[in-house]
């Protein structure tokens, strides 16, 4: 089977600083950053409500409170982000916005990850292919989405790519910068070790077993393996020190919670062309490119039975999105390579801005697919949520509350104790594991909250939007509350409402 890589002759010589390739190449990379940047703009108004837990967790650190849901309150790990938690912390203690700082980050790691597919790709697949490989990396919506979501979503992308990368060169690239930004996933993601594992278990142990290579593949294995992993074993022991646990809460609500292959089928469908394009690129690739195709298909297996939370337009496979748009890119550029010389870059440009204009348009993930998405979120449960701040604000300032979805109301409540109806920022979890519905909602009344915010998609009438807010309402103790308040988002079709109940 043939290669898609060029030959070396191919690929510009660090010592020639103004080849007339690479000048081509960062206009490129150019208008993919302005790609990037201008449908970040348009999804400007996003900003999910789950970043917002960790935007109240950072204040109170920040507020010298520490790592607590309640001011107050028992220390909890409600957040599985550690690194992007501790930086909006200090964003907030010198006066920034702490979720400012976190979709900061977002966009300028999306346009480090355009500018890094196509520096770092170019050992890997080759010129020609670095640059499609960076326009596609732009052209994703929900990349952009998820760039102003206020996650640690493209944090992750980049580390991913960055460690990936380099040890997929054909001369298995540096093991210390490869070893450094792997080293920083698990403080990003509870997956973080799970992916460099498998890069060097797939890329560096078959090494162990030839006698030629031995001596070099123990070193790389254990300079590759061995700091990320020792990262892992620092943030446990920080962990326990702090906490006095080993997971966060978020793995033991979420892993096993889901119902089979819902995560992936949800990304299939929205990302089925791309998919399959990188799936064929993955045949086409030789030697360590193969690598590229790894971390896809760890996410792939670590997808299968997650609960699907929080994952509008496949959150969940964002960090891979720069490796699969390098594994597309090597479809296209297997196909620019059999034309003739003259015709190469024409070729190039028309295949890759084919590409591009089919990922910005196509279904259901396209451009204005996705804007009305977030369109809808922020005048319907974001609309809903201001309307419930707006009724809490009246009340006295130790007014305690309960509420499901625990994001946006909780931290921007005026620091009121609050009660997570899910239990996911509480740290009775970590000794009864995820709770039964009906479970949860006894506990929450038996703490008692003075108000409580419940989810429901009938503003007429209470029609539980989740099974623990029904079982709330369905509660004896139910008839100690009254409806104080109905919280409409806007839009005809909205169908989320919070009715607010006061003791």
């Amino acid at each position: 089977m043939r290669t898609i890589s060029l030959p070396v002759e191919a690929t510009p010589s660090p010592r020639r600083r103004f080849h007339p390739a690479w000048a081509i190449g960062w206009a490129v990379v150019g208008l993919a950053a302005l790609v990037h940047l201008a449908l970040c703009w348009l999804y400007r108004d996003f900003l999910t409500d789950d970043a917002w837990i960790s935007v109240r967790y950072a204040e109170n650190i920040a507020a010298g409170e520490g790592p607590v849901w309640n001011p107050g309150g028992p220390r909890v790990e409600g957040f599985s982000n550690p690194l992007l938690v501790a930086i909006e912390a200090l964003a907030h203690a010198v006066g920034w916005s702490a979720p400012g700082a976190a979709r900061s980050l977002g966009v300028v790691s999306g346009l480090a990850c355009v500018v890094l597919v196509y520096v770092q790709g170019r050992a890997v697949v080759g010129e020609w292919t670095a640059r499609i490989a960076s326009l596609l990396t732009a052209c994703s919506a929900p990349f952009a989405l998820w760039a102003v979501g206020g996650l640690e979503t493209l944090l992750v992308a980049l580390a991913v790519a960055a460690g990936t990368l380099e040890v997929a060169r054909r001369d298995g690239g540096r093991v210390l910068p490869a070893a450094a930004a792997f080293a920083v996933l698990p403080w990003l993601r509870p997956e973080g070790l799970a992916v460099a594992a498998a890069v060097v278990a797939i890329g560096e142990v078959p090494g162990l077993f030839r006698a030629g290579t031995r001596r070099r593949a123990v070193l790389r294995v254990v300079v590759l393996g061995g700091v990320p992993l020792c990262s892992q074993i620092v943030l446990e022991a920080v962990r326990v020190g702090v906490h006095g646990h080993l997971l966060p809460n978020s793995v033991l609500y979420k892993s096993g919670a889901g119902e089979g292959f819902t995560v992936l089928a949800k990304f299939l469908d929205q990302a089925l062309l791309p998919t399959a394009l990188a799936a064929l690129g993955a045949v086409l690739v030789t030697g360590r490119a193969r690598l590229l195709a790894v971390p896809p298909a760890v996410y792939a297996l670590g997808s299968i039975g997650t609960l699907d939370s929080a994952n509008a337009y496949s959150r969940f496979f964002m960090p891979v999105w720069p490796l699969l748009a390098l594994l597309m890119a090597v479809v296209i550029g297997y196909v620019v390579t059999t034309r003739v010389e003259a015709r190469r870059a024409v070729w190039a440009g028309v295949l890759a801005a084919a590409a591009g204009l089919a990922l910005l348009g196509l279904p259901p993930a396209d451009v204005r697919s996705v804007e009305a998405t977030q369109q809808r979120y922020t005048d319907c449960r974001v609309g809903a949520r201001e309307s419930a701040l707006e009724w809490l604000r009246t009340t006295p300032p130790e007014t305690s509350f309960a509420i499901s979805d625990a994001g946006l109301v909780p931290a921007r409540a005026g620091g009121r104790p609050v009660v997570d109806a899910f239990f996911l920022n509480e740290p009775l979890i970590q000794e009864t594991g995820r709770l039964p519905f009906r479970e949860r909602a006894a506990l929450v009344h038996e703490r008692a909250p003075d108000v409580l915010v419940l989810a429901s998609r009938d503003a007429r009438g209470f029609v539980g939007y989740y099974p623990t807010d029904q079982a709330i309402f369905d509660h004896p103790a139910m008839s100690d509350y009254r409806l104080a308040h109905v919280a409409r988002g806007r839009g005809a079709d909205c169908g989320y409402t919070l009715m607010v109940f006061r003791r």
